[in-house]
């Protein structure tokens, strides 16, 4: 019983340290990941990522984020071909950016998250993000 209301308020305690916003747009959280992009991590690097959400309603889509000469692109629509690519939905998603699902360790092994591809693909270009401490997101 105690280990459990220890377990709760630590979740309490993340959720007032990461906040998402209720009705959020993905599409406005994968614009941040070439603002966080830091172009000397990777430097001679090429790197394709699509993500594509179901069942998410009015966050349904396909987003492709490109990496190579130091640059990273996001356009909308998925590309030929691609290195990495993530099936989730946007629920999922909101769950991994505020940290309440761990990414590398549990959306892939319970199918939160499936890949297609490369699975290490989406760590990759995570090194090449440098998220500031005040943009209240855990990863992209």
């Amino acid at each position: 019983m105690l280990k459990q209301l220890l377990m709760e308020l630590g979740l309490k305690q993340m959720r007032k340290k990461m906040y998402i916003e209720p009705d959020y747009i993905v599409e406005n959280y994968l614009k941040k990941i070439p603002q966080f992009f830091d172009r000397t991590k990777a430097k001679d690097r090429k790197l394709i990522i699509v993500y594509e959400f179901h069942d998410s309603g009015k966050n349904d889509g396909v987003w492709t984020i490109a990496i190579a000469d130091g640059n990273c692109t996001l356009s909308k629509g998925e590309a030929v071909n691609y290195d990495t690519k993530l099936y989730m939905t946007a629920d999922t998603y909101n769950r991994i950016l505020s940290g309440r699902l761990d990414f590398t360790r549990l959306a892939y092994s319970t199918g939160a998250v499936r890949y297609f591809g490369s699975t290490l693909g989406h760590r990759e270009m995570n090194a090449y993000l440098t998220i500031p401490k005040d943009a209240n997101i855990a990863c992209l």
